[in-house]
């Protein structure tokens, strides 16, 4: 005896155009997120470079200013030769002890199409050197 096999009987051969549709926005809603990531990875690696770069010329200014390089007065914003694109200020106060001076560096750097303005300053407390020197000449006379 023949059975009667309608077209209910019969195993599906392919995907509906819902499954499709479905299948589709799943992938493009994946591959927007993956941009997004890579696109906020790469804006974190350039603001971590500039605080790296930051704090790199600001210790250099400092042990500069220590070593007598640069001379212990208070400047304006003077663009670094060593870092392009980076100003620096040096701010020299009286540190409320006798002897002792307060050094502050800030190093600066605008607002480019990159990343947004960045600054960073580095303070320390140092003998003043005048004292050394005064001492210096003091004993030659």
């Amino acid at each position: 005896m023949k059975q009667n096999t309608t077209r209910k009987d019969k195993p599906r051969s392919g995907f509906t155009l819902f499954e499709v549709v479905i299948a589709v926005a799943i992938l493009l809603g994946s591959i927007t997120a993956l941009f997004q990531l890579l696109t906020l990875g790469h804006r974190s690696l350039t603001q971590a470079q500039f605080r790296t770069d930051a704090v790199l010329l600001a210790d250099l200014k400092m042990n500069e200013a220590v070593a007598g390089i640069i001379t212990l007065q208070s400047t304006s914003e003077d663009e670094s030769e060593d870092y392009p694109g980076w100003l620096w200020s040096l701010t020299v106060d009286d540190a409320g002890v006798d002897d002792l001076l307060q050094v502050t560096i800030t190093v600066r750097r605008d607002a480019t199409s990159v990343a947004a303005e960045h600054e960073y300053s580095a303070t320390r407390f140092i003998r003043d050197p005048q004292i050394f020197l005064d001492a210096a000449l003091g004993e030659e006379s």
